[in-house]
């Protein structure tokens, strides 16, 4: 799981050493770092991180721990993966529906609809999905399209 920091830390040596030894204490793995040393506010540092841990336990025990020592958390939150997919859907179908359809967690980011004169549909449909949902919503539009009569274009990640 992966999580952001931001700590303050005071603008004296040895003070991120002191704030990375939780981190590696709870089995914190550190992605990114981002220690802004010309950018001192009231004698603090801010310092962004992204730490992967094993488990929420182990972020909260660090965010514990880092309390205890005194360090200031500005920022704490767990980073959720995204991806991005484009789909082609082609026939006739209802919009609506498949824009309603069980498909929790998807952000629509674009859709463009095109009706032949024959009455027929595609939608090019763009979401952002949690990355461990992709496949779900994958599947949740094969089943909406199929029921429909219509065709699914395998996802695009962009």
């Amino acid at each position: 799981m992966k999580f952001s920091l931001t700590l303050a830390l005071p603008d004296k040596p040895g003070q991120l050493l002191r704030a990375l030894e939780p981190i590696a204490k709870n089995g914190g793995n550190i992605i990114s770092i981002i220690h802004e040393r010309d950018r001192p506010i009231e004698g603090y540092v801010p310092v962004s991180l992204i730490v992967d841990f094993i488990s929420y336990q182990s972020f909260k025990k660090t965010i514990e721990d880092l309390v205890s020592l005194g360090i200031s958390i500005l920022r704490s939150e767990e980073v959720i993966e995204r991806r991005r997919l484009v789909f082609i859907l082609v026939g006739g179908m209802d919009v609506k529906r498949v824009i309603e359809s069980r498909l929790g967690g998807v952000d629509l980011i674009n859709i463009e609809a095109t009706m032949s004169k024959t009455g027929g549909t595609s939608i090019k449909l763009e979401v952002e999905v949690p990355a461990n949902e992709a496949e779900r919503v994958i599947e949740e539009l094969k089943k909406v399209t199929s029921e429909q009569g219509a065709l699914l274009i395998p996802s695009i990640e962009v």
